[in-house]
């Protein structure tokens, strides 16, 4: 059936009531699965020591999170179909469970996989698949600067989370950091969407597609392919640096907490990339930004590539990779908004997000691997400096419409 559009708000008005979804969005993404995808890195040399495996094996297990591929369309379409909110505490619920119950009985590398896979899945759930959702469906002026703000709730938590984990792990392992975690999620990130979020942005543009019929058609379209494909390069060339960061560090031969340091400037880049793409979004050439923050990230890895045993090139390297993970989340989030129906956005997003853990999984399955073969990640950051250099020329392909046409655009849904 075709939906009815109340009619946009003046852009004094946006944030009326759009700061609640903003606020409770932030924290509902801080606190989610991608905390642990950011932190991994800290638990790999504890878990290899533990379960007896190589960091390989360990980057191999952790790919099995690639089942989030699945999630994504699957939970994606459920959040069109039923709103955010139920969407995001269900599966913030299961992934508490989860850890829990990894914590207690994981004692092989087979049960630390089955856990992994199951967070996979259901974390898609707290992750920009779902929490992106009320945002763009409630701004249009000021859309850019909302997902912004939104995505700083990961940065910050990324931020913060290494200094509270290295301690937690150095002491008590592990399951000690996360049972942390979930502490995260059951005590912030669940209580925000809760009750900071507003109802009415849980229930917008839900149920409207179809009467229930799911229209895949823009699996052809020439931009969704493009976007596919650059978000899969640029996955391949910074899921496996975030997943083995920490070791990186340490193989330059300095200690954990330095690589819980560039773990934290890491995500510090990220809260750069995340305010200062969001902004520029709102203001300038969408894939003009996109070029930009591709570009930074890729000098970063050269940066690595010609400095050995040097901290300070070490963490601006990882400050300026953190920088294209930032303007990942709005960026794809961003398109998808203004280039397909919002009432379909979950659906769209969620297929392109689940084709962006083919990339993430290649480059946290490679990395481990080379490094296991070659003794060193040189050929790894090499890889992905083309990879990212990539997905820039694709994602400045693709075509938007100006944001004068995208009420008809979003009527067409």
């Amino acid at each position: 059936m075709t939906e009815t559009l109340a009619p946009l708000p003046p852009e004094e008005s946006e944030w009326t009531i759009g700061w609640r979804i903003v606020l409770g969005c932030a924290l509902g993404a801080g606190a989610g699965i991608v905390l642990l995808f950011f932190t991994f890195n800290m638990f790999v040399l504890p878990l290899a020591q533990e379960l007896g495996v190589t960091r390989g094996e360990i980057g191999s297990i952790q790919a099995l999170i690639v089942t989030g591929a699945l999630g994504a369309v699957v939970i994606g379409r459920a959040a069109d179909r039923f709103g955010f909110k139920p969407i995001y505490l269900a599966c913030a619920g299961i992934v508490i469970a989860g850890q829990v119950i990894s914590v207690l009985f994981s004692t092989t590398l087979t049960h630390m996989a089955i856990s992994i896979a199951v967070l996979g899945f259901f974390g898609v759930g707290t992750t920009a698949v779902v929490i992106t959702r009320p945002v763009n469906a409630h701004f249009r002026e000021y859309r850019g600067r909302a997902l912004g703000l939104v995505a700083t709730g990961t940065s910050i938590f990324a931020i913060v989370a290494p200094q509270v984990l290295e301690p937690i792990i150095a002491n008590y392992g592990w399951r000690g950091g996360f049972l942390a975690l979930a502490g995260f999620m059951a005590l912030v990130g669940m209580p925000a969407v809760a009750f900071i979020v507003p109802a009415s942005a849980s229930r917008a543009y839900s149920g409207m597609v179809g009467g229930g019929r799911s229209d895949w058609s823009f699996l052809k379209t020439r931009d969704f392919q493009l976007m596919t494909l650059s978000i899969m390069a640029m996955g391949l060339a910074t899921a496996g640096f975030v997943g083995q960061l920490s070791p990186i560090i340490q193989e330059e031969g300095f200690d954990a907490a330095t690589g819980a340091l560039a773990v934290s400037v890491f995500a510090a880049g990220q809260f750069v990339g995340r305010l200062g793409g969001g902004w520029l979004l709102d203001h300038f050439r969408p894939q003009t930004v996109a070029l930009v923050f591709t570009v930074i990230p890729g000098s970063g890895f050269l940066l690595l590539l010609l400095t050995d045993q040097m901290l300070p090139a070490a963490i601006l390297a990882a400050a300026m990779i953190g920088l294209q993970q930032g303007v990942e989340l709005d960026l794809f989030a961003y398109f998808v908004a203004r280039r397909f129906p919002i009432a379909q956005y979950g659906t769209i997003y969620g297929t392109l997000h689940g084709f962006s853990w083919i990339g993430n999984a290649t480059g946290i399955i490679g990395v481990g691997l080379l490094h296991d073969r070659l003794g060193s990640y040189s050929l790894a950051q090499g890889i992905g400096m083309a990879a990212l250099t990539v997905g820039a020329v694709l994602v400045w392909l693709v075509r938007l419409p100006p944001l004068t046409a995208e009420p008809e655009q979003l009527r067409a849904g």
